[in-house]
């Protein structure tokens, strides 16, 4: 198995990223970035095998800074080479979606950016995008007070793999904690073009109990989109 293979393309640009640029250590790396324990012994070796693939040791921890990643830089060291080409193919990932969503007039999005062969790119749109709807509903979940980020979820109302050019639509995304967005998933509610919880064909007495008092809380932008929500009650919460 490649190191691609077992970790992902878009994880070691971002493990590369954190400790070339941001200057985090193998266990910040092991825990924030990998989501694996980083006890105060041994707790890099993971983070460290991804570096120390790319031939990035101590010596290079911090030592790029944004602005230097584009200089026409080349290594002997090939592998340092690949770190660099992958880390620079992120920086540029990030300034497209950043352009991509807050210059919508002025982006080209007839090119889908979510069936890109980057898997980089993807997930950096994604991440974009959940960053996005997050902050719309104040890191809080839509419908109860749950308001721990690693619990909270992006949730789609037309399914991603329904209509791929509203996949990244602010108005396609509803910020729902891990139970919420399995229960809208699902269908058993879903909202009316007020907002107001609907219940789902599935939704029996013990779900709609759980659900009766809870009321959308109207994001700051990006409104979910009416006709998605109707598409998402006749499509999803009826069948």
């Amino acid at each position: 198995m490649t190191i691609t293979e077992k970790f992902g393309e878009e994880k070691i640009a971002r493990v590369i990223e954190a400790y070339l640029v941001e200057g985090l250590s193998h266990r910040q790396i092991q825990r924030n970035i990998l989501n694996l324990p980083a006890p105060a012994r041994g707790g890099g070796f993971v983070a460290m095998e991804i570096l120390h693939h790319f031939d990035i040791r101590e010596d290079k921890k911090g030592i790029i800074k944004e602005r230097k990643i584009r200089e026409k830089t080349e290594f002997e060291n090939k592998r340092y080479q690949e770190a660099i080409d992958i880390l620079t193919e992120l920086v540029t990932a990030k300034e497209e979606a950043e352009r991509y969503f807050t210059n919508p007039k002025t982006t080209n999005k007839k090119n889908n950016i979510t069936e890109s062969k980057s898997e980089i790119k993807i997930r950096v749109y994604q991440a974009k995008l959940r960053e996005i709807v997050l902050a719309n509903y104040k890191k809080t979940c839509a419908v109860c007070d749950i308001n721990k980020t690693d619990l909270l979820v992006c949730s789609h109302i037309i399914p991603w793999s329904v209509k791929e050019n509203e996949r990244l639509n602010p108005e396609n995304a509803i910020c729902f904690c891990a139970l919420h967005d399995k229960l809208f998933d699902k269908g058993y509610f879903s909202l009316d073009s007020e907002y107001r919880i609907i219940f789902g064909s599935k939704a029996d007495n013990q779900i709609k109990q759980l659900l009766k008092d809870l009321k959308f809380k109207t994001p700051v932008n990006n409104k979910p989109n009416t006709n998605f929500l109707i598409y998402h009650y006749n499509e999803i919460c009826t069948k």
